[in-house]
């Protein structure tokens, strides 16, 4: 298969029917008179045509682009991916394979990964997964043939190691025995799906027909194990940690029409989770974050499968949930990787704040949710995530970090090459490999700009080629040129961010546009194009705060997208603390929550009830750039005057992103 394979349809939910079911749910009704049609084993899926039914039961409204459609221009956005990339060439298949080999019976002298990679972790395995993920979205975002053949010969490498009945795993089979006797293990299902995951992305950005069949064989394997519990045993085992499973057999499904996946699928749903989110209820608190995200993504695909409106319930009323009441002021969520109690943000700043993976998942289900419903507010909550959890998480090295501490006086921490293979450094790999998949989308008369990327789109079927340029935030014009106009009418759409609340400007070949510019909305420009049009849009970047719901004086400052830091020094900070543990550990003695003092001076005879010299007004102001973090700050008011800088550009230095402010 050639390296344009993509398909579509699969992005946008499209599926028919075919065979036999697991577990009893409404939807099953839907195929009920197409359930003899295949309701013996599994199928032979390398000699099976892919069914891809017109008659999709949830169509995205604006979908994206095929990712070898958009390329990525020079900027810091392509310098993480090519770090990224660096990476993955460094870790060499041997390796990668060793463990499935051991446990194949297959001799093998590579020298083992350490880390979760490490032949004594009960979740070794899993990176291999995102590694495979990450090749195959890194190949579809640049075309790097090299990427993919190494990726296609790891692919070659796991089916030596697959069971005559289907499983593949780099640990035995007896972790899974544990599992039915409800012994301790850590998550077998975990990185059952994460391999799972990475065939399914071998096939679908690839063209790998191997990867294809060695997933839907796992897949027979796990519906075979989950159909030998009962169901209420069953949910039992769904307490333990099972990542993406209910959204990979979904996707299973559509792929391959067939409904023992879509079935599998029902069977993953963890109904203590899920079933009170139908019902939008604050469940979330003493849960653990990373476990239950994908269980929602899993809904948002089952939505889009089978329109049982229940699931969309509880897509929705989850991502409701979370981003009105569990997230700090960069979009990311969890403290010691679980949540707590809704709104408690001032009392949950920890130095194991925001794992990384959390993110990642938030990222994932929003764009599933946009694509059902493209409101441009879904993309102000992207971006805020894209900016401040996703950059300045990768150091200049590639390497990655497993949370992004909020405790002041805390630093980052990162991985390293060999050694550390956390969810959050495969989470990593593979977002940093996927930075082109969501910048753009389209209906059928539209393209929405979403995300201010330097990048190229080649709308093929429209004849269209965009080149959208910008040193956003460090400026604050965005230029869009028709390197090739569309052959048919477009509309083309431009986000609006929340932060743009000075007012936007939009010119076409030099002359300004009368046109709605609303925060949160999109600017719409419907006209005739040609060849060279140019699109010029500046978006002053708006200072303004963050408040904390507990404690209305823990603020947080932020210029646009950008989540600003205060600097606090590098006193204590060694190489060894910063690389190789999954992040710091406690709290160090001596870093308070930096204060911001908006008292007005006391003169003879003033109250001390007089207004505060600040008000309302966002306490920090702009500072000359510095030539090591660009834009700087600096805090307003008396006592200590705090240099803030964008929280992605501190390395290597203690921070805080929370100040209290002082107005009494």
């Amino acid at each position: 298969m050639d390296s344009s394979f993509n398909r579509r349809k699969f992005l946008g939910g499209a599926v028919a029917a075919s065979t036999a079911t697991l577990l009893a749910h409404p939807a099953v009704a839907l195929d009920a008179a197409r359930a003899s049609q295949s309701s013996a084993g599994s199928e032979d899926v390398a000699n099976q045509d892919l069914v891809h039914s017109k008659v999709a039961r949830v169509q995205w409204k604006a979908e994206p682009f095929p990712m070898p459609d958009v390329r990525l221009l020079p900027s810091f956005w392509k310098d993480m991916m090519e770090l990224n990339r660096s990476y993955l060439y460094s870790l060499p298949n041997e390796r990668l394979a060793h463990n499935f080999r051991v446990n194949a019976g297959i001799a093998s002298d590579a020298d083992p990964l350490g880390g979760w990679e490490a032949p004594d972790c009960e979740l070794r395995g899993h990176y291999v997964g995102h590694y495979m993920s990450s090749c195959a979205l890194m190949h579809a975002s640049t075309g790097d043939n090299f990427i993919r053949a190494k990726a296609e010969e790891l692919v070659v490498m796991l089916a030596e190691c697959q069971q005559k009945d289907g499983y593949l795993s780099a640990f035995p089979v007896s972790y899974f025995e544990r599992l039915r006797k409800h012994e301790r293990v850590w998550a077998p299902f975990y990185t059952y799906h994460k391999i799972m995951a990475g065939l399914i992305d071998m096939y679908e950005h690839t063209g790998n027909r191997q990867a294809l069949e060695m997933a839907t064989r796992m897949a027979d394997w796990a519906a075979a194990y989950s159909a030998s519990f009962t169901d209420a045993d069953w949910q039992s085992v769904l307490n333990v940690e099972q990542g993406g499973m209910m959204e990979s057999a979904f996707n299973l499904y559509a792929i391959t029409g067939s409904t023992k996946y879509r079935d599998l699928g029902f069977r993953f749903e963890h109904r203590r989770i899920l079933d009170p989110l139908a019902d939008d209820k604050d469940i979330l608190d003493h849960n653990h974050a990373n476990t239950n995200i994908p269980k929602v993504i899993g809904a948002a695909r089952g939505y889009e499968l089978t329109a049982d409106d229940r699931y969309r319930k509880i897509s929705e009323n989850f991502y409701g949930i979370l981003t009105g009441h569990h997230i700090y002021c960069t979009g990311g969520t969890s403290n010691g990787e679980m949540w707590h109690a809704p709104d408690a943000i001032a009392s949950q700043l920890g130095p194991a704040a925001e794992e990384c993976c959390c993110s990642y998942n938030m990222m994932k289900l929003t764009r599933h949710l946009y694509g059902q419903n493209p409101d441009p507010k879904f993309f102000d909550y992207y971006e805020r995530l894209l900016y401040n959890v996703r950059y300045g998480t990768q150091d200049r090295n590639g390497m990655l970090m497993y949370y992004v501490p909020l405790e002041p006086g805390m630093y980052k921490t990162f991985g390293t090459p060999f050694d550390a293979f956390w969810c959050c450094t495969g989470t990593g790999c593979e977002e940093y490999s996927k930075l082109t998949d969501s910048i753009y989308f389209h209906d059928e008369s539209s393209l929405f700009v979403n995300l201010f990327i330097p990048s190229t789109l080649d709308w093929n079927e429209r004849g269209l080629k965009l080149r959208l340029t910008t040193d956003l935030p460090q400026d604050d014009r965005i230029a869009l040129k028709f390197d090739a106009a569309p052959t048919q009418p477009t509309a083309l759409r431009i986000r609006v961010p929340y932060w743009a609340a000075k007012g936007v400007k939009v010119s076409v070949n030099g002359a300004l546009q009368n046109v709605a510019a609303a925060p949160s909305t999109y600017l719409t420009l419907d006209r005739t194009w040609k060849t060279g049009d140019l699109v010029t849009v500046e978006m002053p970047l708006t200072p303004h705060l963050g408040t904390t719901p507990d404690d209305k004086n823990v603020q947080t400052a932020m210029y646009g997208p950008l989540v600003l830091a205060a600097l606090l020094g590098t006193e204590g900070l060694t190489t060894s603390m910063i690389y190789g543990g999954s992040g710091p550990s406690g709290f160090d003695d001596g870093y308070p929550m930096p204060a911001v003092d908006l008292r007005p001076p006391m003169h003879h005879g003033q109250s001390s009830q007089a207004p505060p010299a600040v008000a309302d007004d966002v306490w920090f102001e702009q500072a000359e750039a510095s030539p090591r973090y660009g834009l700087r700050f600096h805090t307003k008011g008396r006592g200590p005057r705090h240099t803030l800088v964008p929280l992605n550009q501190i390395m290597d230095e203690r921070y805080s992103v929370y100040l209290r402010r002082i107005d009494a």
